[in-house]
């Protein structure tokens, strides 16, 4: 009968923490999403199929509360790429080459198939075979929060509805013999002979 009991009870707890309490309005506006950033070290042109020519852009998205910290949301994800135009005056994108790439982040799956724990952000894989790793490129993330409809044009700053967010990255070439800065300590720090 004890034994009854202890599996009733463990059954009991775990179903209270299966199910998530929902945000409270105060939690939603202290810690729900503000910004978001192209993270400009992870999001790189890769070869994620382990070919020899590059498979497209991994896009790497770091989605920012009030106070900077990464945080989840939902919504959806709308990422172009461009050609790098540095000619320009007033913007550095040049003609789009490719996208518009659009994912969902409003189920358990879809969350789960892009966050990267390790980054705690999302990573997004952008197939485009034509990308090369010798160019400059331009690529722009649009996330329109609660699942908002996200369309091929970019939002204006006076056209943008609440809960739309925009970041944009320029994408460096990969040059060979890149290389690799390391910091040393100076000499008259202490324990430095």
């Amino acid at each position: 009968m004890t034994r009854f009991f202890f599996f009733a009870a463990l059954l009991v707890l775990a179903a209270g923490c299966a199910n998530p309490h929902p945000r409270s309005a105060l939690d939603q506006q202290m810690f729900g999403p503000a910004s978001i950033r192209l993270h400009p070290t992870f999001t790189q042109v890769r070869n994620w199929t382990g070919g020899t020519k590059p498979d497209g852009v991994e896009a790497t998205l770091e989605i920012d509360d009030q106070f900077g910290e990464p945080t989840r949301a939902t919504g959806r994800v709308m990422f172009e790429l461009y050609n790098y135009a540095a000619e320009y005056t007033d913007t550095v994108r040049g003609r789009r080459i490719g996208g518009p790439w659009i994912a969902e982040l409003n189920t358990r799956d879809q969350q789960q198939e892009h966050w990267n724990s390790a980054l705690r952000s999302y990573t997004f894989q952008l197939h485009l075979p034509e990308v090369t790793k010798d160019r400059y490129y331009v690529l722009t993330a649009q996330f329109d929060l609660n699942g908002q409809a996200a369309t091929s044009e970019p939002a204006s700053a006076t056209s943008r509805p609440a809960g739309r967010l925009f970041s944009q990255l320029i994408i460096p070439p990969e040059t060979e013999g890149k290389q690799r800065v390391h910091y040393h300590a100076p000499t008259r720090t202490p324990g430095r002979g």
